[in-house]
């Protein structure tokens, strides 16, 4: 069982009632850009086209589910966007974007599996949320509320970021009321509405943008 996502004075972190998953990710000082490789999760699904006698429908990785508790009337999973698909610093701001609305999405389903595509092993922050995120689903626990507006995001130099990044963005993201229920209806725990949440993002092209980094701005 866990509340809301925090990002809390000394970085963005989930809270568990018993556990506490907080991870921070790496800095240095090191001005030129790291471009080393990094481990990946799993692979994205590629889209399919549908029959030629209708537009192509929305793909999403297979595991990624498309309804749950805490999602809104007629939302869908949000889609990666086409401006992504450019190795640049707009690309990598729009992947910021998109980004952030899979963590949302998993707060809307109570599953981690959307963001997990997107994020690479030296992102320990992106581990942690997740993790907790399978420990409540494995509860049988689902958030209310909770949901995040994403802002645009900007490039922000890679400095001091030491992970692997070709290219970092800030963003700042506002999150609603949340609280977190079991099966029969009964709340565990609830956290109020916060704005303005900055977060600073790396990532890297490998075929779509892994983030490599994110932690409080």
């Amino acid at each position: 069982m866990m509340s809301i996502m925090r990002f809390g004075a000394a970085i963005v972190r989930m809270t568990l009632a018993v556990v506490t998953v907080a991870a921070v990710g790496c800095t240095g000082h090191d001005p030129a850009p790291n471009t080393a490789s990094a481990s990946v999760g799993p692979p994205t699904t590629t889209a399919t086209p549908s029959s030629s006698h209708s537009s192509p429908a929305p793909v999403y990785p297979a595991d990624v589910p498309l309804t749950g508790h805490n999602v809104k009337p007629g939302e869908k999973p949000p889609l990666y966007p086409a401006a992504a698909k450019v190795r640049s610093q707009a690309g990598a701001n729009a992947f910021a974007e998109f980004f952030m609305r899979t963590l949302d999405w998993m707060y809307a389903t109570t599953n981690p599996a959307y963001p997990k595509h997107y994020f690479a092993a030296s992102c320990g922050l992106c581990r942690g949320l997740t993790t907790g995120m399978t420990k409540t689903m494995a509860l049988q626990h689902y958030y209310e509320g909770g949901r995040f507006t994403v802002h645009p995001a900007v490039g922000t130099q890679i400095a001091p970021v030491t992970a692997p990044a070709d290219y970092c963005a800030s963003i700042k993201v506002d999150t609603t009321a949340a609280t977190v229920v079991d099966s029969t209806g009964k709340i565990f725990n609830g956290e109020g509405a916060q704005t303005g949440l900055g977060l600073k993002m790396c990532m890297t092209m490998q075929g779509t943008w892994q983030t490599t980094y994110l932690a409080k701005s």
